[in-house]
């Protein structure tokens, strides 16, 4: 009897051995199935690779877009999860939230706007909508915008779509190239059917008496007016720009983007100082011997000798004249100053003043 004990207590041991190095080879295996997956998909897009193998991050356009792992809350509250998240190409700018009901409110918070109805009871069903005004969000929702939201409701888990970005959260990384594939092409796809449904929904009713100053800003830099919004893009000296209101906690307040022209990727980053260093920022912060410029902003970049010749006298000049104004980041592939005081002579102002600091950078 005791042997038989000794002989059962052995073969546990043995299955617990096995078992631990079995879980322990497929979590590695798993972790390098991620990291190839994200290098495929990368490779495929033309973004960066990660070599991390932490996630798919990069600008596909003028969208950013981050596949991975992010921290989230604050606190004993913080967590880790897994998102995909892709701007839009422009700010919607309606207060709009989607999300699939019963999503955490500790992962998501805002300002309850009006609920609205979707008018599409599958929709109604899984969806809970808000926005400032009612009708402007059920027209956006087009019949092609409610196909895409269909599409990924059927295959993701949690989705959430505001005026700025569409997100999917994830139950682990994404360990197939194809699964990562499909994602990307759903984030891409419900992105642009809202930036399309968009031009043909009206101005919210705050701004609607503000399109003949758009019209006279419009004119004023040679953009094109955009009544729906409104809003004034186009290029100015080869370089795309876009100058767009956008939905603040406490009203409207105004973005301005400058795209680059094209050149070689530095891998740079600006973004302030004060602000929280999230997963959009990868890599070590750079000086550039500038005190004012180093305590205002968070810099990074492949090379940093490359990156402080870039960020010269002049350009620093101007970025910081800008971050006076508003929000400023600077990457590889645009200088964007949000959260601007929607007065067109101010937003003339900082136009002149961003294409001056591309100008300064050579981009």
């Amino acid at each position: 009897m005791d042997a038989l004990l000794g002989l059962l207590c052995v073969a546990l041991g043995s299955a617990i051995t096995v078992a631990g190095l079995f879980f322990f080879l497929r979590r590695g295996w798993r972790q390098l199935a991620v990291a190839e997956a994200y290098h495929t998909v990368a490779r495929r897009l033309g973004l960066p690779a990660d070599t991390r193998g932490l996630s798919l991050h990069g600008h596909l356009g003028e969208q950013r877009i981050w596949v991975g792992q992010v921290m989230v809350g604050h606190g004993p509250e913080r967590t880790m999860v897994c998102w995909g998240v892709l701007d839009h190409e422009r700010p919607l700018g309606l207060g709009l939230l989607l999300r699939r009901r019963g999503l955490s409110e500790r992962l998501w918070r805002r300002a309850r706007a009006p609920d609205v109805r979707l008018l599409d009871e599958e929709l109604d069903r899984v969806l809970e909508a808000q926005g400032d005004e009612p009708h402007l969000v059920q027209a956006l929702l087009d019949d092609e915008v409610r196909g895409q939201l269909l599409r990924i409701l059927r295959k993701w888990r949690d989705l959430v779509v505001t005026d700025d970005a569409v997100r999917v959260s994830l139950r682990q990384p994404l360990a197939s190239s194809e699964e990562l594939q499909a994602l990307v092409d759903d984030l891409r796809g419900l992105s642009a059917a809202l930036t399309a449904s968009r031009t043909a929904v009206a101005p919210p009713s705050a701004l609607t008496d503000t399109v003949d100053q758009w019209t006279t800003l419009a004119e004023r830099t040679t953009l094109t007016l955009l009544p729906a919004y409104p809003a004034a893009a186009g290029a100015v000296d080869g370089r795309r720009v876009g100058m767009w209101p956008v939905r603040t906690s406490t009203g409207f307040a105004a973005d301005l983007t400058v795209v680059f022209r094209p050149h070689r990727s530095n891998g740079l980053q600006v973004l302030p100082q004060h602000g929280p260093d999230g997963y959009w920022s990868v890599g070590q912060d750079i000086q550039v011997g500038d005190p004012q410029f180093d305590s205002r902003f968070v810099i990074k970049g492949y090379d940093p000798e490359a990156v402080r010749e870039l960020l010269g006298p002049d350009a620093r000049e101007h970025l910081l004249a800008l971050s006076a104004e508003g929000t400023l980041e600077v990457d590889d592939v645009r200088l964007r100053v949000s959260g601007v005081r929607l007065d067109p002579s101010t937003l003339e102002g900082l136009l002149q003043r961003a294409l001056a600091a591309a100008a300064a950078m050579g981009w």
